[in-house]
């Protein structure tokens, strides 16, 4: 019995999405490798290895254990306590040189206050002999004062050898320093300059050396040239009506063939105006990607849902968005154009300034009815860069990278379309959609470098006609803007 890991309902042998909550059930392959490996941890018995009982020495494995533990802390123990004494010992060792070569040598000092305290034991006058100098010479106390004076001659002599070791080493290295100077500003000694100025120098390296780490791609306006894409249309389609339109998003810039701006026939492209009216909804609040909607087969075809296994069920709005976008599913457009409503897709698009926008009917099998959807190719590739570029919080970037691309194939497998001149790209995110006199499609390209949309709506012949133009106006596009 298969049960659904989100919600907990039920599943029937070979269900691949839950019926209550849409979640894709787990394949059979996954739940024999999960039950094998609750047998086999179920069937691992644990033993202890321990010494025959009337061993000398016996103990059992937990004692041991606690033995080898305790050993284990006393020795990290006494490990943490020599690394602290050995970093006190050098901080102390560098704090002491350091001071020496600031010219700070406290030696001396000792070796003052050592003396001094020597004179205090044999003078007892020593500690007064700073003051006897400056004393009136008239002055009682200055009784004794040859002895005094004596004293103070000592103590000025010895200060005098003491005390100006820092200050003979200042006086020495002053004229070094100053020759070094004069030195470093005639010739630039590198060692100075490694010492004094790198920092700033790597600073501003690093800097400069950052914006090179993406790789600089020309402009779409600079280097698409249309009248080679007019070329290769001429030599390998009879398209009675063309639109090509590339949009760079590094850039902002744009290059097109023909006006792109004309209603073309959509095909299974009006996923575009739909995921992006959803979208729109969602952020203003009308609707939620949780809402329920119920399964209907309507069309068969291209997709996922293609079966009637799922009639009478319900998923949430989010799971018809993703299917009908990750595999261009008949079925999944249909349902969104009836609970959303084409009234509603038009007039979303077109208030938003994609004025082609022109939905008149589902997709389906025959005589259409004279009605037909239109949008240009400049609205379709402008849509996809708003959801692209993140212009709605409820699908964006995200959506797009996970979503935006046919899963099956970039389309049937004898309609190859961009996909042959773009297998070595970084990301390719598509939709397409063909017939009996049309071929349209749309993807966002990341390819050496370049961040752009190419867009290619054809008229007049099969698709199947067209797809080796297609590619060949992709590889020419992806070719001038990876530069």
């Amino acid at each position: 019995m298969n049960i659904c890991r989100k919600c907990g309902a039920v599943l029937r042998d070979g269900d691949k999405y839950c019926s209550k909550c849409g979640t894709r059930s787990p394949s059979s392959k996954a739940r024999e490798r999960k039950e094998n490996a609750q047998r086999r941890k179920q069937e691992k018995k644990i033993t202890f290895q321990t010494k025959p009982e009337n061993s000398r020495g016996y103990r059992e494995n937990f004692e041991e254990g606690e033995n080898r533990s305790r050993a284990l802390l006393v020795t990290v123990t006494i490990l943490v306590v020599m690394m602290l004494a050995v970093a006190a010992f050098a901080m102390f060792y560098f704090m002491n040189l350091n001071s020496k070569k600031s010219g700070s040598d406290y030696s001396s000092a000792i070796q003052i206050i050592g003396q001094s305290e020597a004179q205090e034991s044999s003078v007892p006058a020593a500690p007064e002999t700073g003051q006897a100098d400056v004393l009136p010479e008239g002055s009682a106390e200055n009784g004794n004062q040859g002895a005094d004076q004596e004293a103070v001659v000592v103590t000025e002599t010895q200060a005098a050898e003491a005390l100006p070791e820092s200050e003979a080493q200042t006086e020495e290295a002053a004229p070094e320093s100053e020759a070094q100077e004069s030195e470093t500003a005639q010739s630039g000694t590198p060692e100075t300059e490694a010492s004094q100025v790198p920092e700033t120098e790597a600073a501003e390296t690093e800097t400069e050396a950052a914006p090179e780490t993406e790789r600089s791609t020309p402009s779409a306006s600079d280097v698409i040239d249309p009248a080679q894409i007019q070329s290769i249309l001429d030599s390998e389609s009879t398209a009675s009506s063309a639109e090509v339109y590339i949009y760079d998003l590094k850039h902002d810039s744009e290059a097109a063939l023909n006006d792109c701006t004309q209603p073309m026939y959509a095909s299974a492209l009006i996923t575009v105006p739909i995921l992006y009216t959803a979208a729109s909804k969602v952020d203003a609040g009308e609707m939620t990607l949780d809402d329920p909607i119920l399964y209907v087969t309507t069309i068969g075809g291209r997709g996922e849902m293609t079966t009637e296994q799922r009639d009478g069920l319900e998923f949430p709005l989010s799971f018809y968005l993703q299917t009908m976008t990750n595999y261009s599913d008949n079925n999944c457009i249909n349902i969104l154009i009836d609970y959303i409503g084409l009234d509603s897709i038009n007039a979303v698009c077109q208030e938003a300034g994609y004025t082609s926008v022109n939905l008149e009917r589902g997709l389906v099998a025959g005589d259409p009815g004279g009605l037909d959807n239109y949008v240009s190719a400049k609205d379709i590739t402008m849509m996809v860069k708003d959801l692209y570029s993140g212009a709605f919080s409820s699908i964006g970037t995200d959506f797009m990278r996970t979503y935006f691309h046919i899963s099956e194939g970039d389309s049937l497998p004898t309609l190859a379309g961009l996909a042959p001149s773009l297998q070595d790209a970084s990301a390719v995110l598509n939709q397409n959609g063909h017939g009996m006199t049309r071929y349209n499609e749309t993807a966002v390209i990341e390819d050496n470098g370049a961040l752009y949309i190419l867009t290619i709506m054809l008229y007049g012949d099969s698709g199947m006609v067209y797809s080796p133009a297609v590619t060949d106006v992709a590889e020419y596009v992806s070719t001038a803007m990876a530069g």
